[in-house]
């Protein structure tokens, strides 16, 4: 007895197991709390995040559709605005060609004509409105009802603006009794003059409509702003079509949407998360500009809705665990034992996993417990890293192949590229050389040139409106494109005009290029330049000075078909050089986003001598200038260099001159008077000054007298160029087509009172001219006369 007193049995509250349970049920008690925390402000982050995506999504997708909807009215007012343009259509054949295009418009549901007095051939005004009859809108002629359309507002507004502007929306009594916005549109004639207008009414309805899928994402709040700021969608009827924003902010004290109706003036997109002033309510909105028509879409969503299940599921879960948390102390005290050594069995595997070794034989899995619910979960959980490895190794795979085919691709496309050319004989030379690196693996940036003849260099240079992939399948298609054009023997002009109409077709994509592309005549240095909105290129002078070209210019290649390109002509001296390039140049920019620039391209340019290392020794210049900032484009340089005899000093003149013939005839001596001094100045000598004269006012007087209508205006222009042996004349006149040359001579023998009136003038021209061609190049009637000047040994 005495010696069981002096060993009583370890108590309850001293034993190891009430401590492990304690101190078990503790450490798994804060380190649940702690999880919870976690878990909670994670899944908060992630659904707040997934939220703002799926907002930006929709509004992006919604703003589209809303601007797929306005560019449909658009397109619809611009092509009854062609229609009318190029077709001369009389009252009744308007009014059927808008209610066609109307029937065709899916958003618009009426649209008012209205025509200054003198525009139709009767002579009288317009103002009808053409109403779609199964949307509820009638025909209405707004003058026979006495309706003043010249006077209103809007009416002049339109009638002087540059581009169509949408009105804010208004309620239209007549048009089925509904909130509207008008699309309008000014109407001009091909020579600018305003002629009317065009408007195009759609419903508010038709814009709730492409709205709606909004209204059902829970907590997701839509609004649509007109471009002068009316809420004309708003969850608040009261606030919809009846207030502007700003006034809405002022009424309503919603000092956070100050920054948001900022970015609505200025057009831009915005996003931003704001607490709404009274109920302290969080929201994520995303402000999406539609297009530049002024309009703008706000999506709202707000936080409580998402974060009140989040929390209804922690609290749930929270229960649940501390209910099994009180359960599993209860049994930890009687399980200990059997635990301690499974768990140890585990941390040894998990050890192994930890190192790599995945194939570590796992025990304990056969187990129903929980140890073997963690062993079960460590063995899936080895499984599924396994599976991932495996993917993470077959997504390299698949990256290395994609690199390799792009790299592929690269050396392809930079195989399309000609290599430098070399045109020469002993009295001249010409070096053709270019530089391309692309920004990306493919590149849209492109050259080319090839000989037409053996003395004749066809080149371009060209810059596709993107990057990438999609933009070299572009740029392969313009040189395809281009050199077909330009194998057919035609002016540059002509070849950009005939590429342009090419690529136009199946343009899906809307992209285009700038081109600019030339010929040079290897023996004499002559060129011809035309350029469809590309970069000016530089004239390298042989005493080291650089200066841009002043080449006019069309639009891209892909935009616009039948579209005149100017050519420009000029001669390169003895040591002289083109310089061409494309944006990825003038536009490099450093790491303090400053651009390469034009001021730093002719100094890089100026002193350069040697023509075969100029293309390199500008393009290392560029990337010295751009440091470690990452290439943002693709860099492209051409360079013509050509050494002859030129003959000696030439004048410091411009090489060309262009001169316009005035609207009035009765000015023309003035223009006449003007080329005589241009040829004095020139040192042309008399006799041919005399020539030139009869020349330029027979074919001016003969364009203007009877190529176009009488009274109406024309465009007569003539380009001289004074070369050492001779002047070439080029008149462009768009009268209707006329081929002076083709023209029968007068019978010379005949008495002159048997001789027919008219052709002797121009069989002067004829008689004079050593060379003279005619061409009709889109609407313009285009006649090249070349005269001979006396030589030195004359």
């Amino acid at each position: 007895m005495i010696a069981r007193d002096a060993h009583p049995p370890v108590s309850w509250r001293d034993s190891l197991r009430t401590k492990l349970m304690l101190w078990f049920g503790v450490l798994v008690g804060v380190l649940l709390l702690i999880g919870f925390v976690v878990a909670f402000l994670i899944a908060r982050q992630q659904i707040i995040v997934g939220a703002q995506e799926r907002t930006r999504y929709e509004a992006a997708q919604t703003a589209d559709r809303l601007l797929a909807s306005m560019e449909s009215v658009r397109i619809t007012g611009a092509a009854m605005i062609g229609l009318f343009n190029s077709l001369a259509l009389d009252r009744e054949a308007t009014i059927k060609a808008m209610e066609a295009l109307l029937d065709a418009d899916a958003s618009a549901v009426g649209g008012l004509i209205a025509l200054e007095s003198g525009v139709l051939r009767d002579g009288l005004p317009m103002a009808y409105y053409v109403g779609v009859d199964r949307r509820g809108v009638a025909d209405r002629d707004l003058l026979a009802t006495g309706y003043d359309a010249y006077a209103k507002p809007w009416y002049r507004r339109t009638l002087s603006a540059d581009k169509p502007w949408w009105s804010e929306p208004y309620f239209n009594n007549t048009a089925g009794g509904q909130w509207m916005s008008t699309l309008n549109m000014p109407l001009r004639g091909h020579d600018g003059k305003r002629l009317g207008m065009v408007s195009l009414d759609v419903p508010i309805a038709r814009w709730a409509e492409l709205v709606e899928p909004l209204h059902h994402i829970h907590g997701q709040r839509p609004a649509l702003f007109a471009p002068e700021g009316t809420v004309t969608l708003h969850a608040d009827p009261n606030v919809a079509l009846r207030t502007t924003l700003e006034r809405y902010m002022a009424a309503s004290g919603r000092t956070d949407l100050s920054q948001m109706a900022a970015a609505r003036v200025q057009g831009r997109r915005f996003e931003f998360t704001h607490v709404l002033p009274l109920t302290r309510e969080t929201r994520f909105s995303v402000l999406e500009p539609i297009g530049d028509t002024g309009w703008g879409l706000q999506v709202s969503m707000s936080h409580k809705p998402l974060l009140a299940a989040l929390k209804r599921t922690i609290v749930q879960l929270a229960a649940i665990v501390s209910i099994a948390l009180l359960l599993i102390t209860l049994l930890v005290r009687r399980m200990a034992a059997r635990i301690t050594t499974p768990l140890s069995d585990l941390t040894g595997s998990a050890s192994h996993f930890a190192a790599g070794e995945f194939d570590y034989p796992l025990h304990q899995t056969e187990r129903r417990d929980e140890v073997g619910v963690m062993a079960r979960a460590f063995d899936n959980a080895r499984g599924s890293i396994k599976r991932q490895i495996v993917e993470i190794q077959d997504m390299s795979t698949a990256r290395q192949k994609i690199e390799s085919e792009l790299d592929i691709a690269r050396e392809i496309q930079l195989a399309m590229l000609p290599g430098a050319r070399v045109l020469g004989a002993d009295e001249w030379r010409l070096q053709a050389n270019a530089r391309l690196e692309p920004a990306k693996a493919v590149g849209g940036d492109f050259y080319s040139f090839f000989e037409r003849d053996t003395h004749t260099l066809w080149f371009a240079i060209g810059d596709v409106s993107d990057k990438g992939v999609p933009a070299a399948l572009f740029m392969a298609r313009t040189m395809t494109v281009l050199e077909i054009a330009a194998g057919r023997g035609g002016s540059p002009g002509i070849a950009l005009q005939e590429a342009a109409q090419r690529l136009l077709e199946g343009n899906d994509t809307c992209m285009f290029a700038t081109v600019m592309c030339g010929l040079i005549d290897a023996r004499s240095g002559e060129l011809a330049l035309a350029s469809a909105g590309h970069e000016p290129p530089v004239l390298l002078r042989a005493d080291g000075s650089a200066e841009f070209v002043d080449l006019p210019s069309g639009p891209p290649l892909g935009i616009a078909a039948d579209e005149h390109y100017p050519i420009w002509r000029g001669r390169l001296r003895n040591g002289e050089a083109l310089v061409a390039y494309t944006d990825g140049i003038t536009e490099a920019f450093d790491a303090e986003q400053q651009p390469f620039g034009g001021e730093r391209l002719l100094a890089s340019l100026r002193g350069s001598s040697d023509a075969s290392t100029l293309c390199s020794a500008l393009v290392a210049d560029v990337h010295r200038f751009a440091a470690d900032a990452a290439q943002s484009d693709d860099i492209t340089v051409l360079s013509l260099h050509w050494t002859g005899n030129d003959g000696g000093e030439q004048p410091d003149e411009p090489l060309s001159q262009l001169f316009r013939a005035p609207q009035d005839r009765a000015l023309l001596p003035g223009l006449f008077a003007a080329i005589d001094e241009a040829l004095i100045k020139l040192g042309v000598d008399s006799a041919s000054i005399g020539e030139v004269r009869l020349v330029t006012e027979e074919v001016i007087c003969n364009a203007i007298d009877h190529g176009t209508e009488p009274g109406a205006e024309h465009e007569v222009a003539v380009e001289l160029a004074v070369e050492r042996d001779r002047i070439v004349l080029k008149f462009r006149d768009d009268g209707a087509p006329f081929d002076p040359l083709s023209q029968a001579g007068p019978d010379l023998d005949a008495d002159i009172d048997d001789r027919p009136l008219g052709g002797l003038g121009l069989h002067l021209v004829r008689t004079l001219a050593n060379h003279a061609t005619y061409a009709r190049e889109g609407r313009y009637n285009v006649l090249h006369i070349v005269l001979l000047r006396p030589t030195a040994g004359d």
